[in-house]
């Protein structure tokens, strides 16, 4: 059975001496007893920042530990490279990270030049490579075929939540980033109300820093923070007068869409860089 946080461990028992002879039964009553009071587990002042500071002012210095966080937004639009960021901040303070991939985009050299450490990072993807060997087994034709059906890609949501549990539940983890992809093409979808649920109770047990990262808004009530990114212009340097002008990164705009503990309809703008490597170290 998985260990309990310091921190949370202390805000269920008492503490006079008999407390710590208390089973780890009866700490999770205990633990379950004050959710049901209408007292919340996690700490609001407990954040994790993404070492963007326009960012990290409008959510008060991060996201909160023990809440679900969405971050929204078309492909090209940032969402990984965000992710990459707060993985960065985690990894460099010491803790250890997971990263849910059912879409296949996860990539250890963008996230690495991004500043986070690898070897403190949990990679989960699908497993699709097996699939596709297979399938260019039987018929040659399937290596012009789209790496990624629809089909594939809806079963694939279901054991990758279920692996974010599962990762929640063991404890350890200071983030999980969950990366889902739904239908493609398809309408707009969102988690089952049982599986935000779920999810939401994982990272409040936990402690951990949760992030779910998906086109559209997916979680619901279950989410504290739902930011929505959006491009706004790409940039360009020239290396001296009259030269080409060449792109070096994309201006972002975060939009709070929902925040549950204030501070929705801020928006802040930075500029994404194109090869992370030449970002300012963080202070």
């Amino acid at each position: 059975m998985a260990a309990f946080p310091t921190a949370l461990v202390e805000t269920v028992t008492q503490s006079s001496a008999a407390a710590s002879h208390r089973t780890l039964t009866d700490r999770q009553i205990a633990e379950f007893s004050e959710v049901f009071r209408g007292r919340e587990l996690t700490r609001k002042d407990r954040r994790l920042s993404s070492g963007i500071a326009a960012l990290d002012a409008i959510l008060n210095g991060g996201i909160v530990r023990g809440r679900v966080s969405e971050i929204v937004g078309r492909p090209g639009f940032g969402r990984t490279s965000l992710a990459a960021s707060f993985a960065a901040i985690a990894t460099r303070r010491g803790e250890v990270a997971a990263w849910i991939d059912s879409a296949g985009a996860f990539d250890p050299r963008s996230i690495a030049a991004a500043g986070a450490d690898l070897s403190r990072i949990l990679w989960v993807g699908a497993d699709t490579a097996g699939r596709r060997a297979r399938d260019l087994a039987e018929s040659p034709a399937a290596a012009f075929a789209p790496a990624r059906s629809s089909a594939s890609v809806k079963a694939g949501i279901k054991p990758m939540l279920l692996a974010a549990e599962m990762v929640l539940d063991a404890g350890g983890f200071g983030l999980v980033v969950i990366d889902l992809v739904f239908d493609i093409g398809g309408p707009a979808r969102t988690l089952a109300l049982s599986a935000a649920l779920r999810l939401a109770r994982a990272a409040e047990r936990s402690g951990a820093a949760v992030i779910v990262l998906a086109e559209r808004r997916t979680c619901g009530t279950f989410a504290a923070l739902s930011l929505v990114l959006g491009r706004i212009r790409p940039c360009f340097s020239r290396t001296a007068p009259g030269a080409p002008a060449l792109f070096d990164g994309v201006r972002v705009e975060a939009y709070v869409a929902r925040n549950k503990l204030g501070g929705s309809g801020q928006a802040a703008v930075w500029r994404a860089l194109v090869d992370p490597t030449s970002a300012p170290a963080s202070p």
